[in-house]
């Protein structure tokens, strides 16, 4: 399901933006300088950004400062939360993140047992979900003797018709592990991959599962999306972009090599952090411009450059923004235009 790192891909080039990052093993296997990050950490915060998220194309905890890094804009009062496919969590590192103040660990785990894990991630053994898990619960057993809430956990599950029958027990691994929410995501597919499509007898399945899990998730305090995940899959089968896009003013992505991004899902690279400061870019009327095409996305059509719009999840999120806005600004704002 990974648009950047997916087996299915291989051999296909760089034919489009999707596989662009993919096929470039160079790009892959960048490493952020940490004196690159730290001025970049500081000009972020200059901004007034509170939050930021390790996670994206690579495995954050493949940096070997990435315990620096969280501390460091832990000092400059940010939250930080983290992605990882959890291969690499150990009782010795989960310790160092949690004295770092990590607020939250998001593990894709993607799966409800060992059967399906090592066909969702074809580069593990299905032994390695038993191994998260047992890490998973010495974290949790770890912050009940050290009085501690964080960092919390999401357990995040892209659904395919490889694992979509193990959504009850993707909330059992929770509660076990101490989770407090679950994820759960409708894989997005294209011509590669369709084959791995959600079908009749899989939403069947799910119907009869959510409801269970939910009640589960409830009575252990743990949330979920499974309204998110209805929805997402309603807008997709739909298809279009029913708002404006507001991720160029929330959700700016930056690039291992410096790259900063439109947006999670683009590639429409607005300036390096090596040559100019993150404040400058951010500033920049370049970028400005872009946001003047992605308040118009839902009437134009046309996605940003470079960019996946059709289908994002982010469109929810706008989805919810739009309708808050509009009666403050946005009638004012598009009939002067």
């Amino acid at each position: 399901m990974c648009w950047e790192h997916s087996p299915e891909f291989e051999g296909r080039g760089a034919e489009s933006v999707d596989r662009e990052y993919h096929a470039n093993k160079k790009i892959k296997s960048t490493v952020m300088d940490f004196a690159v990050y730290e001025s970049f950490i500081h000009s972020l915060h200059d901004t007034g950004t509170r939050e930021i998220s390790l996670a994206g194309i690579g495995e954050p905890l493949l940096h070997k400062k990435v315990v620096d890094a969280i501390s460091l804009a832990k000092s400059l009062d940010m939250k930080v939360w983290v992605t990882t496919n959890g291969s690499l969590l150990t009782p010795e590192l989960m310790e160092k993140l949690t004295a770092a103040g990590l607020d939250d660990l998001n593990v894709s785990i993607n799966a409800g047992s060992a059967d399906e894990y090592g066909l969702v991630h074809s580069n593990q053994e299905d032994s390695r979900f038993a191994e998260i898990i047992e890490n998973l619960v010495w974290l949790n057993n770890h912050k009940r003797e050290s009085g501690l809430s964080s960092p919390r956990v999401t357990l995040s599950n892209v659904l395919s018709n490889i694992n979509s029958h193990r959504a009850l027990e993707m909330m059992q691994t929770a509660v076990k592990v101490g989770a407090v929410n679950v994820s759960y995501r409708p894989i997005d597919v294209n011509q590669y991959t369709e084959k791995y499509s959600l079908g009749p007898m899989d939403m069947k399945n799910l119907a009869t599962a959510f409801p269970e899990a939910d009640s589960l998730g409830k009575k252990n305090g743990i949330d979920n999306n499974i309204g998110f995940f209805y929805q997402l899959m309603a807008l997709r089968a739909r298809g279009g972009i029913p708002s404006p896009c507001f991720a160029g003013w929330l959700y700016p992505f930056v690039l291992a090599n410096g790259d900063v991004t439109f947006c999670c899902v683009s590639r429409e690279v607005l300036g390096n952090l090596e040559e100019r400061s993150f404040k400058s870019i951010w500033f920049d009327p370049d970028r400005r411009h872009l946001n003047d095409k992605a308040i118009r996305i839902h009437k134009t059509q046309t996605p940003v450059p470079k960019s996946r719009c059709f289908g994002c999840e982010l469109t929810l999120s706008n989805q919810r923004i739009y309708n808050r806005l509009w009666p403050i600004w946005g009638r004012a704002r598009f009939t002067s235009v």
